[in-house]
């Protein structure tokens, strides 16, 4: 699991750990902590391209290792045909033998660079559309999660603001009625 994916659950976390404000289907959040997932999402994004350039370079360090691995095949190979001639004196064998060998080995190794250039592509693009994925989804739950934060805040000051004018409007009609009662009795 990536830190990008850590931070996201934790962002989730902070959403459903929110205090749910009565008489009301929304919820209070701790803004400053949302601010601040969001925040080392962006500082851990950097880090999965990191991640993406390793596996390039593992890709090159693969495709050396298999050259080196065919050269060393084919070296082999000659070798094994030198000896060959020269251990049994029927040369036209030999040769024939030794070219055989050689041709195999070239084909090995020519097949094993195929089959890593193949996989070290693979990953790369495996890794490289991963990154690709976890940079969109963080983004894209970054925008939700500060739409949803905007839209929180609008309706608690909404609330609020409800809650004032019918708090006031009951202090003015207590007060009316203070001075009311106060005419009456005099």
């Amino acid at each position: 699991m990536t830190n990008t994916d850590i931070l996201l659950e934790d962002l989730e976390d902070v959403l459903d750990d929110a205090t749910s404000i009565p008489l009301s289907k929304k919820c209070a959040v701790d803004v400053e902590k949302i601010k601040t997932i969001i925040e080392d999402i962006r500082l851990n994004t950097p880090q999965e391209t990191k991640q993406a350039k390793a596996i390039v370079d593992s890709r090159n360090t693969i495709l050396e290792e298999a050259k080196k691995e065919a050269a060393d095949i084919i070296e082999q190979a000659k070798a094994e045909a030198r000896d060959l001639v020269a251990r049994d004196e029927i040369t036209k064998t030999a040769q024939a033998e030794a070219a055989d060998i050689l041709a195999n080995a070239n084909e090995q190794g020519k097949q094993f660079i195929a089959d890593a250039q193949a996989q070290a592509s693979d990953i790369l693009n495996n890794a490289t559309t991963q990154a690709n994925e976890m940079v969109t989804s963080a983004q894209n739950k970054s925008r939700e999660m500060l739409t949803a934060v905007n839209n929180y805040a609008d309706d608690t000051l909404l609330s609020i603001d409800d809650a004032l004018y019918k708090a006031l409007t009951d202090v003015r009609r207590i007060r009316d009625g203070i001075s009311n009662v106060q005419r009456k009795g005099k």
